[in-house]
C-alpha cells in the first residue's frame, strides 16, 4: 500500500464512528458518576427486577394479578434481605462491646507483624521524605454518620420502588418499546433481546445463589469445627460476600483469621480455618462455578475482571456486585444487534435480485 494513499471514505466513516463511541463512553461514565445517588439504585433495581421477573410470571400464570404478584415477591425479597442483615447484625453488636479486649488480644498476637509494618513505614518515610502518619478529619462524626445514613435510606427506597414498578409494569413497558421499533425484524430482535436478558441474568443469579449457599454452609461448618462463636454468622457472611467477586472471599478469609486469632494459642493454629475456606473458594471458582454456570454464561475472565474494576471504582461494592450482570446485558445486546444486522443483510440480498428482475 502506498504511504501517500489517502484515507478511503469507508475508513473515514469507521474512524468517525469509533470516535463517536469513545465520546459517548466518556460522557456516559461521567454521567453515571455524577448521578450515582440515583443511577446506582435504579440500575440495581432493574437488574434484580430481571432476576425476580420469572417468579412474577409464574404467579401470573396461576391467576395472581401482576401488581399483587409484584408486591408479594417484593415483600419476600425485602424480608430475606432484612433477615440476612439481622443474622449479621446480632454478632456484630455482641462483638462491638468486646472491641477493646479483642483489639488488645490481636495486637498482642500480631505484635511482630505490627513491628514489621512500623519499620516499613519508617523506611518509606526516609526514602520519600514524608511522614507516614495519616491525617484525621476534624469534621463532626455524628453529622457524617447522619448524612451517610440518610443517603443509604434514600438509595434503598429508590431501589425497592424500582424493583416493584419494574415487576408490576414490565409487560406494558416491553410492549411500548416494541411499538417503537420500525419493521418486523427490529421488533423480533427487540423481543428476543428482552427474553434473552431475563433468561440469562435470572439463570446467572439463580446458579450463583445456589453455589453461594453451599459455600455459606461449608464456611459455617468450618467455623463450628474451629470453635468460632456464631457459626451461622460466618456462613451468612461467606454467602453474602461471595457475590463480591475477587475481593469478597479475601475479606472472609481475613475475618476468619482475625476471629480465630482471638482464642487460638498461636498464629499458625489460627491459620487453618481461613486456609480451609480459601481452598474451598479456589475449588468453587475454578471447578464448580464453570461447570454449573455453563458455556452460555461463560464470559472472558479478563472482561469480567476489567468490568469488576471499573464498576468497583465507579460505584463501590454495589457496582462490583452488578458488574457481571451488566456485562451479560451488554453481551446479549451485542449478540442481538449482530443477529439483526445479519438478518437485515440477508433480507436485502434476497430483495435485490427480485427488484432487478422486476
Amino acid at each position: 500500500m502506498d504511504e501517500t494513499e489517502e484515507v478511503t471514505p469507508y475508513e473515514h466513516d469507521l474512524i468517525v464512528r469509533y470516535a463517536i463511541v469513545g465520546i459517548f463512553v466518556i460522557l456516559a461514565t461521567a454521567s453515571l458518576a455524577l448521578t450515582k445517588v440515583i443511577a446506582m439504585p435504579v440500575i440495581a433495581g432493574v437488574i434484580f427486577g430481571l432476576v425476580l421477573g420469572p417468579l412474577v410470571d409464574w404467579m401470573v400464570r396461576h391467576n395472581v394479578p401482576q401488581q399483587a404478584a409484584a408486591a408479594l415477591v417484593m415483600l419476600l425479597f425485602v424480608g430475606l434481605l432484612l433477615g440476612g442483615i439481622g443474622i449479621l447484625a446480632v454478632p456484630v453488636a455482641g462483638w462491638s462491646d468486646q472491641a477493646p479486649a479483642m483489639m488488645a488480644a490481636l495486637q498482642a498476637k500480631l505484635a511482630g507483624v505490627f513491628a514489621f509494618m512500623d519499620e516499613f513505614k519508617r523506611g518509606v518515610a526516609s526514602i520519600t521524605g514524608k511522614g507516614a502518619e495519616l491525617s484525621v478529619s476534624q469534621g463532626n462524626p455524628l453529622f457524617d454518620i447522619a448524612m451517610s445514613s440518610s443517603a443509604a435510606a434514600g438509595g434503598m427506597l429508590i431501589f425497592v420502588a424500582t424493583v416493584y414498578f419494574w415487576l408490576a409494569t414490565r409487560r406494558h413497558l416491553k410492549a411500548r418499546v416494541l411499538r417503537l421499533c420500525l419493521g418486523r425484524g427490529a421488533r423480533r430482535s427487540a423481543g428476543s433481546f428482552f427474553e434473552e436478558i431475563e433468561e440469562r441474568v435470572a439463570r446467572y443469579f439463580g446458579l450463583v445463589t445456589i453455589i453461594n449457599l453451599g459455600m455459606g454452609f461449608l464456611t459455617m461448618t468450618i467455623a463450628w469445627i474451629a470453635g468460632l462463636p456464631f457459626p451461622l454468622f460466618w456462613g451468612a457472611l461467606a454467602f453474602m460476600l461471595n457475590y463480591l467477586a475477587f475481593i469478597g472471599p479475601i475479606f472472609v478469609a481475613v475475618l476468619l483469621l482475625a476471629g480465630a486469632l482471638l482464642d487460638a494459642p498461636s498464629l499458625l493454629a489460627a491459620l487453618w480455618p481461613a486456609a480451609a475456606y480459601y481452598v474451598l473458594h479456589l475449588f468453587e471458582g475454578n471447578a464448580i462455578t464453570p461447570v454449573f454456570v455453563g458455556s452460555r454464561l461463560t464470559i472472558s475472565p479478563f472482561l469480567v475482571f476489567i468490568s469488576f474494576i471499573f464498576w468497583l471504582w465507579l460505584w463501590g461494592p454495589i457496582g462490583a456486585v452488578l458488574s457481571t450482570p451488566i456485562v451479560i446485558v451488554a453481551m446479549v445486546a451485542q449478540e442481538e444487534f449482530a443477529r439483526y444486522r445479519r438478518e437485515k443483510a440477508k433480507a436485502d440480498a434476497e430483495e435485490k435480485p427480485e427488484a432487478q428482475a422486476a
